[in-house]
């Protein structure tokens, strides 16, 4: 697997970088797509991920963009974050 950072990301809480290092730190131990889904599914379950982020699988992929403060419906223009496995 390989994990692509594309982008800044915007630290509008505090809680932010930790969340995302954290994030980064346990997709880079995942092995395979099911470990990945596993690590996803984690952070899902147990942290603030799905508030400040929406995030995807594709085919062969994981993406990451990061929600707007002013309508967290909305997302940022470009991903932060690609995994290709």
């Amino acid at each position: 697997m390989e994990v692509k950072i594309e982008n800044l990301i915007n630290v509008w809480y505090d809680q932010i970088p930790t969340l995302f290092i954290n994030l980064v730190n346990a997709i880079v131990l995942a092995r395979d797509e099911k470990e990945l889904r596993e690590v996803i599914d984690h952070f899902h379950k147990n942290t603030s991920l799905k508030g400040m982020f929406a995030y995807g699988f594709g085919k062969h992929h994981f993406w990451l963009k990061q929600r707007k403060v002013s309508d967290p419906s909305k997302l940022m223009e470009h991903r932060i974050l690609v995994v290709e496995f």
